[in-house]
């Protein structure tokens, strides 16, 4: 029991203690570290042994140890040290013993330690047959308590029945173990003795309450459970004893953090009420059945997929411009579909059903690139699948979980990694997918991209529907044959030609050397690439479409400077910049790779130039015919496919129809092997639309009159001399172009396509449209009076 001291002012050291309460009359042992609070103590026991104490929670403690409190607590312990024994570690050992109450007044000084000025208040001594009731009716509580919980000290008990005052019974009452913190702080800043007590009895109810509950629900449960629950609760019970022990770390119970994520989850209710009918399978199992891997599995993909609702930024068609610009060159026609399809989203915002875009094009060009710049535009995140090789449905819509090893497709697995309900989306090489007796992916992708049906896209393994209707789906493609009509219906099909030498020069000057400077650890002041040298790459070191092999060239280039800049910080003498010129090329990356200028060197008989196309760009290419001695049999060779073949036939055909018309005896072709040719004999040709250059190579040949070397053609031939249209016209222009071709023949049914030819190869080529044979010789053959 506390000696009493006056009450009146005292000026006392202050001790600051969390989640820690000491009531009067109150014994209590502590370990102190060092602090201000330790310096108080220390003082209080040089010289009165009196020290003040008040008491704050874990988060407010730390603004006590590094600056003077702006307001202290009203209510104050005034405690009496009983001993203060300094340990080695620095900190120490102390007896505190709660004397009474104190109002806290104001501070003295703050360093090295609190000192404050409180006043001492001592507990009036009411009587009454209600007070004697109320602290009666307490100390019944006091024994069920006893009783539900056992191993309890009688001693203990006894004391607490010896107490004959109200406010001492709530004081002592309130250090049980079931009172939390801010219940004691409670009662301690309450003066009065009777309503503390009332306080105390209201708590210990409703304590004693929650006590027989949960002995009751032990009960009802113990008496329902079977063996496997029952091993699964003594597990739980031998886990919680571990950790006691402190032979096992401080976790929470699996099934209960599971259900706290359920119930924070931002989702849609049926996302929700299917989570919590797995986490019951998964709790009335146990957490070591068979099945808890699949279940937990499950709930993690749930967990972690993207089913909130966000804040998307503003669309700003400035800024998109911007980003379109910087990411890319050229490409108009692409960017101003992109820039209506972002206006429209300003406009429309989620009522819009995202369009399915459909980049195709040769490889190098930057369609991927588009998709990130795109991303870049509208400030969403950017994900990207490749769907080359894909030959399971299962890889688009996922696998049932009765499979072991069971996964959500790749859509809903690239939904998980975007974190986001409204990424934009890439399809990388949608041509490439395949079919096998595992399914056909193809065909699951026609939900994907149906913006009509993918508001409610079903993944196997999630069997709950997924919202993609607001994702941004891109699709790239190499060509356009192998994608199946009905997908192709579904997407809006953009053309990405290849690019003229012009668009090559500004994309590497632009983008490309600056980025493989960076990358090599270049500055611009050691290295320097002329206008002079990057043509030279195009034209004799590459023969491409995009520009992915300039790229690495420029990469060469960049590794070699490297090598020497690295060389001059050994004390190499090397003068910068090092300026790398036309004539320089061969010395860094050898000898020319391809030849630039016309596909002949003069005007041939029996040689005409055609064009042709693939899905990695355009080409020129050489036909020849030769007519030898022999029984008039018609001789393929070059590797040429059924359909390049037919059309050999069909310009046989024609010429012996027209052999009079053109000064040809007709028997001339009885007495002759006519033999075509195309060289590079090792790749494989095919298609239609050399026809009026296989034509035109044969007339040439019958009829001794030489074939313009600066002319190239293309186009289909049928048996009356009539010229049809053809595809791919850009990459072939482009070819022709970059070959030094000036004079272009093409179908007339394709001039529509000239105007979407960029604009340096309509000004530098002479684009002819033609309707028939006729009109193709009369410019191939021009000068020869025909």
């Amino acid at each position: 029991m506390g000696k009493m001291i006056e009450t009146s002012d005292h000026d006392l050291p202050l001790a600051i203690l969390g989640e820690l309460v000491i009531m009067p009359h109150m014994t209590v042992p502590l370990q102190v570290g060092q602090g201000k609070s330790y310096r108080a103590m220390e003082q209080a026991w040089e010289n009165d042994h009196l020290v003040l104490l008040i008491f704050v929670s874990e988060s407010e403690i730390e603004t006590y140890k590094s600056s003077q409190p702006q307001q202290l607590p009203p209510v104050g312990v005034i405690a009496r040290l009983d001993e203060f024994v300094k340990l080695p570690d620095g900190t120490a050992r102390i007896i505190l013993e709660g004397i009474s109450r104190a109002l806290v007044q104001t501070m003295l000084q703050s360093e090295p330690f609190y000192r404050v000025r409180c006043h001492a208040i001592s507990d009036p001594e009411p009587r009454g047959i209600e007070i004697e009731a109320l602290m009666d009716s307490v100390k019944q509580q006091i024994d069920e308590f006893v009783d539900h919980l056992g191993e309890v000290p009688q001693d203990a008990v006894a004391f607490v029945h010896r107490i004959d005052k109200p406010g001492h019974l709530a004081d002592i009452v309130t250090w049980a173990p079931a009172f939390e913190f801010e219940e004691r702080l409670d009662i301690l800043n309450e003066l009065d003795p009777v309503e503390r007590l009332r306080r105390a009895h209201r708590l210990l109810a409703r304590q004693l309450e929650l006590l027989k509950l949960r002995q009751k629900i032990q009960q009802d449960t113990k008496e329902v459970l079977d063996q496997s629950q029952r091993e699964y609760f003594l597990r739980e019970q031998m886990r919680v004893i571990r950790r006691e022990l402190g032979e096992d770390d401080d976790v929470d119970d699996p099934i209960d953090e599971l259900k706290r994520k359920i119930a924070q989850l931002d989702a849609p209710d049926y996302v929700k009420e299917q989570a919590m009918h797995e986490l019951k399978r998964l709790a009335q199992q146990g957490m070591n059945s068979p099945e808890a891997g699949v279940i937990r599995t499950y709930l993690d993909w749930i967990l972690n997929l993207p089913w909130a609702e966000e804040e998307l930024p503003e669309i700003s068609l400035h800024e998109a411009q911007k980003v379109l610009d910087e990411d890319h060159y050229g490409l108009e026609r692409v960017k101003e579909r992109i820039l209506e399809y972002l206006a429209v989203r300003k406009l429309a915002g989620n009522r819009m059903r995202s369009p399915i875009l459909c980049f195709v094009g040769p490889p190098g060009v930057g369609k991927t690139s588009l998709g990130r710049s795109i991303a870049r535009a509208l400030g969403r995140k950017f994900v990207r699948t490749s769907l080359g090789g894909i030959r399971d449905e299962a890889e688009i819509r996922g696998h049932r979980r009765t499979y072991i090893g069971a996964l959500p497709g790749r859509i809903i697995q690239g939904m998980k990694t975007a974190k986001s309900r409204y990424p934009v989306y890439v399809l990388d090489e949608i041509d490439k997918v395949g079919q096998d007796f595992r399914g056909d992916p193809t065909s699951a992708l026609l939900e994907v991209l149906d913006p009509e049906q993918n508001n409610a896209f079903s993944d196997h393994y999630l069997e709950i529907p997924f919202d993609l209707s607001q994702v941004v789906f891109i699709a790239t493609a190499n060509q356009l044959d192998t994608i199946p009509n009905p997908l192709r219906d579904r997407m809006e099909i953009i053309e990405i030609g290849g690019y003229t030498e012009d668009e090559k020069l500004g994309i590497a000057q632009g983008f490309l050397v600056r980025k493989q400077r960076e990358f090599h650890g270049l500055v611009p002041d050691q290295l320097i690439i002329t206008d002079a040298a990057i043509i030279k790459l195009v034209r004799e070191y590459t023969r491409e479409a995009g520009v992915r092999n300039l790229e690495r060239e420029i990469a060469s280039l960049c590794r070699k400077t490297a090598r020497k800049v690295a060389a001059a910080s050994d004390g190499d003498p090397v003068e910068f910049p090092i300026v790398i010129d036309a004539p320089d090329i061969p010395n860094y990356l050898g000898p020319e790779r391809y030849t630039f200028g016309l596909a002949e060197e003069k005007d041939e008989v029996g040689v005409a130039t055609g064009v042709t196309w693939s899905p990695t760009g355009g080409d020129v290419l050489s036909i020849e015919v030769l007519p030898v001695r022999g029984k008039g049999g018609l001789q393929l060779t070059g590797q040429l496919g059924e359909v390049m073949k037919e059309s050999a036939q069909a310009a046989m055909s024609y010429a012996r129809f027209r052999a009079e018309q053109l000064g040809v005896d007709p028997s001339y072709f009885d007495e002759h092997n006519i033999h075509i040719h195309v060289p590079e004999g090792a790749v494989p040709k095919d298609g239609p639309s050399a026809g009026i250059t296989l034509t035109t190579a044969l007339i040439s040949a019958v009829t001794g009159k030489p074939v313009r070397r600066d002319v190239a053609m293309t186009g289909e031939i049928t048996l009356r001399g009539k010229v049809l249209p053809i595809g791919g016209l850009k990459e072939k222009t482009l070819a022709a172009h970059r070959a030094g071709i000036r004079t272009f023949i093409l179908p007339k049914d394709n001039a529509k396509d000239i105007a979407e030819l960029p604009k340096k190869v309509r000004e530098e080529l002479q684009l002819i449209p033609v309707s028939s044979m006729d009109e193709v010789l009369k410019i191939a053959l021009a000068h020869q009076g025909s």
